[in-house]
């Protein structure tokens, strides 16, 4: 007999995002364990891949960047053949009401939404809010976690530098990078995964020429689930505030990501990341330009005082 199924729509577009959502996925799935769970989202989160093993997570549909009519259609499409009986969507706007209009038209009996207008909040608070609401629970937990079939050994002698971004003002300077390889190969001697894309070749050139005892390993030209296993079992994550950053706290790594031009809030919704703010900043936010502020040798101090 099939299962009820459950649409989560979640359609901001980046691994990181996809990350920061799972938790409340894994909620919505574990306080409806009689329903099938569907994500609706977006090819570059990657879902297929991250959720793979994902035990909450069902069946994993991309929306794809058709025009619109035919992407109408094809939405209205897959809610008509599954069925759904609820829809949970993490989406403001007028652009997502369409959503909202399909599933009334396909007789979704429950539909919870954020709503129409847009407002400034924390994202990662509103969602938890959400889902206080939707699903009558309380959250106090603040951990994500991402599955696999198999985990490494512990590495403790195993580094991720998370030298890639989606934008230069958002990117740690290459040369700090390289003084605090430099810090660290003189406290212990560490290897080091580099990850990031084939965007951040040149950046992967020149610091692949620092002279340690260790090894560098590059992730640039690796798909996403054989990054993974490259990532996990690592002592821990210092970097960019990036997809692999998310990756990293969500496979149980201690995450130190250098806040300076992204929501520094975003990191609440994982006991795993550690943000790293430029000195007299409570909070960072999109254009605050500030990643030249924060200095290896404080990143070194805060590193050190951590693990050891």
């Amino acid at each position: 007999m099939n299962k009820n199924k459950i649409l989560i729509i979640q359609l901001r577009p980046g691994l990181g995002d996809l990350c920061m959502f799972l938790p409340r996925c894994h909620e919505i799935a574990i306080n409806n364990p009689k329903f099938e769970i569907y994500l609706l989202t977006k090819k570059n989160t990657k879902a297929k891949q991250l959720l793979k093993y994902d035990p909450y997570i069902n069946q994993i549909e991309y929306i794809d960047n058709d025009k619109n009519n035919k992407k109408l259609f094809k939405i209205f499409k897959f809610f008509l053949i599954n069925k759904f009986k609820k829809v949970y969507s993490y989406q403001y706007g007028p652009k997502y009401l369409k959503y909202i209009f399909i599933s009334k038209i396909t007789s979704v009996s429950e539909i919870k939404y954020y709503g129409i207008f847009k407002k400034k909040e924390n994202m990662i608070e509103r969602s938890i809010l959400a889902n206080q609401d939707w699903l009558n629970i309380k959250i106090s937990k603040r951990h994500a976690k991402i599955y696999l079939n198999e985990r490494n050994v512990k590495n403790n002698n195993k580094i991720i530098l998370g030298i890639g971004a989606s934008g230069n003002n958002k990117r740690w300077p290459t040369e700090y990078f390289i003084d605090l390889i430099k810090m660290l190969s003189d406290f212990k001697n560490f290897d080091y995964v580099l990850a990031g894309g084939p965007g951040e070749k040149n950046i992967i050139n020149r610091i692949t020429k620092t002279k340690i005892h260790g090894k560098f390993i590059s992730i640039e030209n690796l798909d996403v689930s054989e990054s993974i296993k490259e990532i996990d079992g690592s002592l821990l994550f210092i970097g960019n505030d990036t997809g692999f950053m998310h990756v990293a706290a969500c496979l149980d790594i201690q995450a130190f990501c250098l806040y300076g031009d992204t929501p520094s809030t975003d990191s609440g919704y994982n006991k795993n990341i550690i943000p790293i703010l430029p000195p007299g900043m409570k909070e960072t936010y999109h254009n605050d330009l500030a990643m030249n502020k924060i200095l290896p040798d404080r990143v070194y101090s805060i590193i050190i005082e951590k693990i050891t």
